[in-house]
């Protein structure tokens, strides 16, 4: 006599519910890491930028080529040179 193959549904719903736990997963982790290369990206442009706004000297301006509004000129400028002293 031939066994007659039979559906079985509760393995087949387990299977489904793991391959769909794997799938959130790994979307998860795509989307960490990019967050995570987002973060690595921006904490030197933030410290850049800082740095650009946040002037050590008295009176000069120490930006370079960047379109910005100067703390020190208290205008919007374009610089595109050295450091002018």
């Amino acid at each position: 006599m031939e066994e007659e193959e039979r559906f079985d549904l509760g393995h087949t719903v387990k299977k489904v519910i793991v391959i769909g736990v794997a799938a959130g997963l790994i979307f998860i982790g795509f989307i960490a890491l990019m967050t995570l290369i987002g973060i690595v990206i921006a904490i030197p442009l933030l410290k850049k930028a800082y740095g650009m706004m946040t002037s050590d000297s008295g009176d000069s301006c120490s930006h370079e080529k960047h379109k910005i509004k100067c703390p020190i000129c208290k205008a919007k400028a374009k610089f595109y040179g050295e450091k002018i002293e």
